[in-house]
């Protein structure tokens, strides 16, 4: 038999690259491990993670609010608490009542160069201070209107922000003067960097710079409506934190009250993704840069963010609703710290060592053998996955002080349908115990024994192998007639005509001699005698595709192969080989490029094709004045008849009963006087045409 398919098409692979048969999760940079979440485990620059000493308790207060925190150099620690305003100081693990103010709630604290302890208050508005180891609280200043929220170091003296209205204070001999009104309802938080004081506002939420002389200018307008905390960072850089939020008058827990009492709180919302001018958040860290430009680079979509501390894995962040601490990521992402058994993380003092907790207000500090837990961020295999090897490499000093434990589910974020954490693996890794699904999650535990250095991580590397699905084909289109496509023009040396063929030229020859395939269809072209296929497939698993093309004829069991091991998603055939008659293709689609042992195929069938290379047939019969004309096709309907005299234009012909829509149509042309040549053409649905001449004579 002869070969009879010819490809009309270069060749072009059907999918960018090939799947390999097994795919690698690599951890080892902070991007990767964005959406992390660790308790005593902090993140490196570099991607290296490392454990932190934990957090144990240290003191804890009667009182429900606890605002302020500051640590001095020897480790002493002083917490202010509300409702009422007491001052503590907390030195080797004992709390003291240094005093209580005559205030509903100490809102800042300071130690200046001299290490005289600075206090503010609000309802009513007061500066306090306390002079030596054995000092008490001492009024130094007092408001007449609006609460003091915070305190900053600034030029060799001491400034306080205060709202409402908003403004800065400066302390001088005769008490707290003003230094500069601030365009807010209040200044809610100050940060020195070098020469210039950092302002956040409440209300329009603006972060402001200040040289010290002039009024401020705005390097940020927020979003949100609070700028609750501000830390400096290395170089010159600050973060702000913007929240929605207010310091607003409040009502305290439900005990006992004079009618006269008095509380004021931090208002924050409690809806998880409120809308604000930034959009859908909770809230916002932003970046400042020394010349003044400022730009958000982490939003929270259910913590609100509400203190902030320069620590020596990065920024690290406080956060309420839950009592988290975070981690700032290099890219802008963030990762989980740690967290407390608390509502809300209101203060972090001393690189993050010291940490104050609210709901119940307790501090915290950092000691002891460093170790912590942390789970990677859920892997999505993209589809039911086989897991391999686990293979984690950083500082390992011993056995036993770092373990792997893994889990999978079917979806993300992890639920009560994930499996249970697998038995500890110790590092630095093995056979991933986890059953096949398409999300896994690794948790590594740094617990080094006594004595022993904590181990670093730096890379952790998990092994799979998605389970082989089938892939699918999900169009298989039978184009006209004659119709082709082609990725660009045909080499100059063939005749290619746009136009349809019943008007115009066709291809001369064409050969199936391509090195490239063709991904989508091109530009269509005509050629008589070729029908066109084109299909698109998808793979669940990314792999790349071969096809193969069969054809069978009406009436037959039998399928014959066109064409094998394709790459093409369009194919030309030549049916000029083919006996006409009615025909189905079937295209078989498997990816054993990725998986040669065992492939996966899937099949669909076309509709029904006519193969029609038979012309019509012409006859012309004179009878009187006219001559009758028959066009009869064995197949395909006839869709245009053409007739000219002595080679003059085409002229169009219709049938007798006015419809071009059968195989057997009839037609009639006046017979002329004199002598003349009288040409009919008839073309059928397939683009076969057949041409006969009669001459006429008087």
């Amino acid at each position: 038999m002869k070969r009879f398919i010819v490809a009309i098409l270069s060749l072009l692979p059907v999918v960018a690259g090939e799947a390999t048969e097994t795919r690698y999760f690599v951890l080892d940079t902070p991007r990767a491990l964005a959406g992390a979440t660790g308790k005593g485990v902090a993140i490196l620059p570099d991607g290296t993670l490392y454990p932190l000493s934990p957090l144990g308790p240290v003191a804890t207060f009667d009182e429900p609010l606890g605002l302020a925190l500051t640590v001095a150099p020897d480790g002493t620690a002083f917490v202010g608490t509300g409702h009422p305003a007491r001052l503590w100081r907390v030195r080797e693990g004992k709390k003291e009542l240094l005093g209580e103010a005559g205030a509903d709630q100490i809102t800042a604290l300071l130690l200046d160069p001299d290490g005289s302890l600075w206090a503010t208050t609000a309802a009513p508005a007061l500066l306090l201070r306390v002079r030596g180891a054995r000092g008490k609280p001492e009024e130094v200043a007092r408001l007449s209107e609006g609460n003091l929220w915070d305190l900053a170091w600034f030029k060799g003296g001491l400034v306080a922000a205060a709202g409402n209205p908003g403004r800065l204070l400066r302390l001088t001999p005769k008490g707290l003067e003003v230094a500069t009104p601030v365009p807010d309802r209040h200044a809610r938080c100050l940060a020195v960097t070098g020469d210039v004081l950092l302002i956040g506002t409440s209300g329009k939420a603006f972060v402001m710079r200040w040289t010290g002389e002039g009024t401020p200018g705005v390097v940020f307008d927020s979003g949100f409506t609070e700028i609750a905390a501000l830390a400096a960072a290395p170089e010159g850089v600050v973060y702000a934190a913007g929240i929605t939020g207010d310091p607003t008058m409040g009502k305290p827990p439900a005990k006992e009250q004079t009618e006269a009492s008095v509380s004021v709180t931090v208002s924050e919302s409690a809806t998880p993704t409120p809308e604000t001018r930034a959009g859908p958040a909770t809230s916002e860290i932003v970046r400042i840069l020394p010349p003044g430009a400022a730009v958000t680079v982490h939003r929270f979509t259910k913590q609100i963010a509400g203190t902030l501390t320069w620590g020596d894995s990065g920024l690290v962040i406080g956060t309420g609703l839950e009592g988290e601490l975070w981690q700032l990521l290099e890219d802008g992402s963030a990762a989980q710290l740690d967290s407390v058994d608390a509502t809300q993380v209101v203060r972090v003092a001393a690189r993050g060592e010291w940490v104050l907790t609210q709901g119940p207000v307790k501090l915290l500090r950092r000691s002891g053998p460093p170790r912590g837990t942390f789970a990677s961020p859920p892997l999505d295999a993209g589809q039911p996955t086989q897991w391999g090897e686990a293979l984690l490499r950083g500082e390992l000093p011993t056995t036993g002080a770092c373990t792997l434990r893994f889990r999978s589910g079917a979806v993300s974020p992890p639920d009560e349908t994930w499996s249970a954490w697998s038995a500890p693996l110790p590092c630095p890794g093995g056979k991933v115990s986890a059953p096949p699904a398409r999300y896994l999650q690794w948790q590594v535990e740094l617990q080094p024994p006594p004595a022993v250095s904590a181990a670093r991580v730096g890379r952790v590397v998990v092994a799979y192998r998605q389970i082989n699905l089938p892939p699918a084909i999900k169009e298989l289109t039978v184009h006209n007639p004659g119709e082709i496509f082609l990725k660009g023009p045909p080499p100059s040396d063939r005749i290619v005509e746009v136009q349809h063929p019943d008007l115009s030229g066709i291809f001369t020859t064409l050969d199936d001699d391509a090195k490239e395939a063709q991904d989508r269809l091109g530009k269509k072209y005509y050629r008589v005698g070729y029908q066109t296929l084109s299909w698109k497939t998808e793979d669940p698993n990314g792999d790349a595709l071969r096809f193969t093309l069969e054809v069978q004829g009406s009436g037959s069991e039998r399928w014959w192969k066109v064409r094998d091991d394709l790459e093409t998603v369009v194919l030309g055939i030549d049916t000029q080989a083919l006996a006409d008659g009615l025909y189905r293709f079937r295209l078989t689609a498997n990816d054993a490029p990725a998986n040669p042992e065992a492939p996966a195929t899937t099949q669909a069938l076309s509709s029904w094709v006519t193969v029609d290379n038979t012309p019509p047939r012409v006859t012309a019969t004179r009878e009187g004045s006219s001559w009758v004309l028959t066009v009869d096709d064995a197949l395909s309907p006839v869709v245009r008849v053409e007739w000219n005299r002595d080679a003059d234009a085409w002229h169009p012909l219709a049938p007798e009963d006015g419809l071009l829509d059968k195989r057997h149509e009839t037609f009639r042309i006046p017979v002329q006087p004199g002598r003349h040549v009288l040409a009919v053409r008839a073309i059928d649905d397939h683009h076969n045409r057949a041409t006969v001449a009669v001459e006429e004579k008087p």
